[in-house]
């Protein structure tokens, strides 16, 4: 890319140069020409001084004055015929047009030749002719031509200094910005590309540090899935496997009747796996709101049968006249669904679900009569025997926002998730 920065950039300056030297030698051409003209005129007109009005009658020869600049003159009568100096015998078609009383000028194959009429008492009475040969004013162009070819080359040289220092300024963000996009490409998403002072290089930079942040932000939730979905279908499908197993062990007088019920099983996972895939791809949820009150209708149909079947009680406390909470209510409901499932599988006695409402806040607190947390660390521990199940519910609760706090580890422990009422600011949460 250097390169061809470069290359561009000598290339506007190349054809600059031409343009605008191809026009400067004509005109400096024709200027010094002028300017030679200009000379033998002076010249010529100082001779003129010099002839005496009686030339042709006085017995004195008329001297001119020394020429310079390789000059030479020759005086001619109003007969045309070369009196003195040097000079074509005969007058010339310049010595002519200036014995008609004209500033005459003209060129011959090597010289330049101008003539000025003689006057005396307002008559013509000969004619001055000035030659130069036109080598002298061919010299003088050449050496200002040259001088313009070398100022040419300087700024030619000067373009490429710059258009290097130039193109390696916009090269090396363009290299970082593809470095940055191979190292994207690989899956790294950790991309930090410091401003280059190009506000639309600053600007791509930007949008690739941001998709970088989008994707890695997917690709983390997607990943997720996978360990929320594994723990969330777990207690499903081990009770459709238990029913399949009990209904062989112990087949009933009808047999559709599993079959019915693992439909229901079935759609109870199918609906569990599309929350979850929803959950996974949507990186909002504070603009929602949702009813706690529903929320504990499903926990109640969901839960009390199993608690039941185990032996075990479930109070769920009344939620009818709570505001509406900030939040998704499918993430609390499956969130709270973790919290039961770990008191069931790891807790004992009987499972509280209670409710307390404050000025802008609610908490819900899942309580029960087991002898809890081995440690105070095992409620964060993914290895304890609470598995993934605590750290994906506090995931949960921290993405609708809220705060999920372990308030007793030990024997009946208790979990409290704090939320946001509606049009209040969310709380923060734990680190």
């Amino acid at each position: 890319m250097r390169r061809r920065i470069l290359v561009a950039i000598l290339s506007i300056a190349g054809i600059a140069v031409v343009l605008f030297g191809v026009p400067l030698s004509i005109v400096v051409d024709r200027l010094v020409e002028e300017d030679a003209t200009l000379r033998i005129e002076r010249q010529a007109v100082l001779a003129a001084r010099e002839v005496p009005g009686d030339y042709r009658s006085s017995s004195d020869p008329v001297e001119l004055p020394k020429a310079t600049d390789e000059v030479t003159l020759g005086l001619y009568n109003d007969d045309g015929v070369l009196v003195a100096g040097d000079g074509p015998a005969q007058a010339d078609g310049t010595v002519t047009r200036a014995l008609d009383n004209q500033l005459a000028t003209g060129e011959t194959s090597n010289a330049l030749v101008v003539a000025i009429p003689v006057t005396a008492n307002e008559l013509v009475i000969g004619a001055i002719r000035g030659e130069q040969p036109t080598s002298r004013s061919n010299g003088r162009t050449v050496r200002i031509v040259a001088l313009v070819a070398g100022l040419a080359l300087a700024v030619i040289g000067v373009g490429a200094a710059i258009g290097y220092a130039v193109a390696g300024r916009l090269a090396r963000p363009v290299r970082r910005l593809r470095d940055a996009a191979v190292q994207l490409g690989n899956g790294d998403f950790t991309i930090a590309l410091s401003p280059s002072g190009v506000p639309e290089l600053d600007d791509a930079a930007d949008a690739l540090s941001l998709t970088a942040q989008r994707l890695d932000d997917l690709v983390s939730r997607e990943r997720s899935f996978s360990a929320d979905a594994s723990h969330q279908l777990r207690t499903p499908l081990a009770g459709l496997r238990s029913g399949i197993e009990t209904e062989l062990a112990f087949p009933r007088a009808d047999n559709t009747q599993i079959l019915h019920e693992s439909l229901d099983d079935i759609g109870r996972l199918e609906r569990t796996i599309s929350e979850l895939l929803t959950l996974a791809r949507t990186s909002v949820y504070a603009a929602a709101t949702c009813s706690l009150a529903d929320v504990h209708a499903e926990v109640r149909g969901s839960w009390h049968g199993r608690f039941a079947s185990a032996g075990r009680r479930l109070s769920i406390a009344d939620a009818e006249d709570v505001p509406p909470i900030v939040g998704s209510g499918t993430m609390l409901r499956h969130a709270l669904d973790v919290l039961l499932d770990n008191a069931l599988v790891h807790g004992g006695g009987e499972v509280r679900l209670s409710v307390s409402v404050g000025t802008d806040s609610v908490t819900v607190s899942v309580s029960d009569e087991g002898p809890g947390f081995a440690s105070g660390r095992a409620a964060n521990d993914p290895t304890s025997a609470h598995g993934l199940g605590l750290p994906l519910a506090r995931r949960l609760i921290h993405a609708m926002p809220g705060r999920m706090s372990v308030v007793d580890a030990g024997r009946n422990p208790r979990i409290e998730i704090v939320l946001s009422l509606a049009k209040h600011p969310a709380p923060e949460s734990d680190a």
